[in-house]
């Protein structure tokens, strides 16, 4: 079959799919603006979709800008937030736009799991123990001691290593590694090439040279928690390093041994987080930011881009700046340096002008 045929046909194949605009809105628990007989057929952005889609208005900053994008959309319908104006589309108001465009989106595109099973070309020890539904994909490796818990979904050579649990309805991406007696709890993600449970960096001096710290400890990830790629977190040196319910981490993030991370905690990428750290619940550390080691950030706080925590923070801050200190506060100084060239410049003709009165 000629190659542009075959993708009309997985085309057509993908699109048969469809749902009334009204059943759509109940699917969402949203409020109907239209035809409720409409029929939808797939979600696409603003610009891209067809006739047949709905498509979703963001209350981002630019909202007037997607506003001008929806009046020459091809959207069949639209998703918006309950405070949007009058617009020519059909719409499903909600108080949380983004809640409906997740239910659209889960709906037009469901998890497709493999029909295999456990792949010819897995390894699973005998000794491991293997729940009811569950996927291990091509070249993945669950060794002995390991237990799988019922509808995981271990993929495409990925490694759980020995005395190792993965719980129920877990995803593990191919080529993460879960290492020895780490434990992920249910209904977590854990993304490509992320590797949970690497010996933590413990040396000590000794004659001269560094001597290796032994850890054997372990990482424990409680529920509905999110792993990014290219994620990697410490074995503890003794006990625990531990990953609270909740809590998503984006991609290229270091997590050191011994580190607390608390509920619902929110990580963006490229954040290094230093031995012994505390995160207490609901903290969110944005991109690029640091700790030392052995400091806690108390609950609720916000950790800005490029923010370094050197002491502890008390719950409820938003910080920033190196060495962290009230955003406010960082804010002042920064607008400080931006007029310290012209500061400077005056400082330079104040000392001539008093060197020539001396004179």
């Amino acid at each position: 079959m000629p190659a542009g045929i075959c993708f009309d046909f997985f085309m057509t194949e993908k699109r048969r799919k469809t749902i009334t605009l009204g059943s759509l809105a109940e699917l969402m628990a949203g409020s109907l603006i239209g035809d409720a007989a409409t029929e939808i057929s797939g979600v696409a952005s603003i610009t891209e979709a067809q006739p047949g889609e709905i498509t979703f208005l963001s209350g981002a900053k630019n909202f007037s800008q997607h506003l001008e994008n929806l009046k020459r959309s091809r959207a069949a319908a639209v998703i918006a937030p309950e405070e949007a104006p009058e617009l020519q589309l059909p719409s499903i108001r909600l108080k949380n736009a983004y809640f409906g465009l997740v239910k659209a989106l889960e709906f037009f595109h469901p998890e497709n799991r493999p029909e295999y099973g456990i792949h010819p070309t897995a390894f699973v020890s005998e000794n491991a123990a293997v729940g009811e539904n569950v996927v291990v994909g091509p070249n993945a490796v669950v060794e002995a001691g390991a237990k799988i818990a019922e509808g995981a979904w271990i993929d495409a050579q990925a490694y759980i290593g020995t005395e190792t649990s993965i719980g129920k309805n877990t995803r593990i991406f191919s080529g993460a590694r879960i290492l020895q007696g780490c434990q992920i709890g249910e209904g977590c993600i854990v993304h490509a090439n992320a590797v949970i449970g690497s010996d933590g960096f413990g040396f000590t001096p000794h004659q001269g040279q560094q001597l290796k710290v032994p850890q054997i400890g372990n990482v424990i990830v409680e529920d509905n928690v999110e792993i990014g790629a290219c994620v990697t977190i410490d074995r503890a040196t003794m006990g625990s390093t531990r990953i609270g319910a909740g809590t998503k981490i984006d991609n290229m993030v270091h997590i050191a041994h011994n580190v607390i991370v608390g509920k619902n905690c929110t990580i963006v990428a490229q954040v290094g987080i230093s031995g012994s750290t505390i995160l207490e619940d609901n903290v969110t550390m944005a991109g690029q930011t640091g700790t030392v080691g052995h400091v806690t950030i108390g609950k609720g706080t916000i950790v800005a881009a490029r923010g370094v925590v050197t002491n502890d923070v008390e719950p409820n801050s938003f910080v920033s700046g190196f060495p962290c200190k009230p955003h406010q506060e960082e804010r002042r100084i920064l607008a400080a340096l931006r007029k310290l060239p012209e500061t400077l410049k005056k400082v330079r003709e104040l000392d001539k002008l008093v060197s020539k009165k001396e004179e």
